[in-house]
């Protein structure tokens, strides 16, 4: 019979951060993630360092590094959520994050009330070749498909489209021109989608998380007055996973007759388009 004694300390949350974080790290594969291939001091590196991951937060790397060694720390949740989209982490391992960094579970991602009279919908957004999702007044996106998933893996913790800009540093580096091209418009459809549904709960709720995690966000919304309806037709520039140069993504937003306030949305690279001669 095997009497190996196994030392208690090791079962501590410490120990366990040490052992399990760094091996999420070296599992990513760097051309995957968006935010590698921008500013990187070696786009031609394998793995993945401490300083990567620290870079995507936008933290120091001490600060991180201090995470991966187990040490304790006043790690917020913000911040944990950010260690968990850069390191792709699956719902499990995010909840397990949590509980040895912060000793409790994350709150659940919230449910989305999507029944099978969607399914001819759902599998219109599955057989897309681009980035494809359906979202609500509030911008929570109740289903989309694998390509827009690998895009931005964020969603599974975090299922609304409006929050990952503001409140992920990792969105600074994929989406170029972040504050011109991206930040404001959605400001100014945040702003007109309230106008327009003055009684949306869920709306205000996202206004208030949007303003009051990004410092960037409540600067402009209080210096620009600008409103903007939807980005149907919008060319924009970002990095996507693969792709060592910025991509032109065209936004295609349509709308279903029987689903008031959904919208079916496509981001397109315009590389990829085929007009009929």
């Amino acid at each position: 019979m095997d009497t190996t004694v196994v030392p208690a300390a090791q079962f501590a949350p410490g120990e366990q951060l040490r052992e399990l974080l760094p091996k999420w790290r070296r599992r990513l594969d760097p051309g995957a993630v968006p935010g590698l291939l921008y500013g990187r001091k070696s786009p031609a590196k394998k793995h993945v360092s401490q300083e990567d991951v620290a870079h995507l937060i936008g933290v120091s790397t001490r600060w991180y590094a201090n995470l991966e060694r187990g040490e304790a720390g006043p790690y917020s949740i913000q911040f944990l959520d950010q260690v968990a989209a850069a390191l792709r982490l699956s719902r499990e391992e995010r909840a397990v994050l949590y509980m040895l960094a912060a000793g409790h579970e994350p709150d659940r991602p919230r449910a989305v009330p999507v029944g099978d009279e969607f399914a001819g919908l759902r599998a219109i957004v599955a057989a897309q070749p681009w980035p494809a999702y359906v979202s609500d007044d509030a911008w929570d996106c109740q289903f989309s498909n694998e390509l827009h998933q690998s895009w931005f893996p964020h969603l599974q913790h975090e299922p609304n489209i409006m929050l990952w800009p503001f409140l992920y540093a990792e969105a600074k580096l994929q989406l170029v021109n972040w504050e011109r091209d991206w930040a404001r418009p959605m400001l100014a459809q945040l702003r007109a989608a309230n106008a327009r549904h003055p009684d949306n709960v869920r709306l205000q709720e996202i206004i208030r998380r949007v303003l009051a995690g990004s410092a960037d966000a409540r600067r402009i919304w209080e210096e620009k007055a600008e409103v903007h309806l939807h980005p149907d037709g919008d060319r924009r520039l970002m990095h996507v996973p693969h792709f060592k140069k910025p991509r032109v993504v065209e936004i295609i937003a349509l709308t279903a007759l029987r689903a008031a306030g959904f919208r079916l949305m496509m981001l397109i690279p315009v590389d990829e388009m085929k007009v009929p001669s």
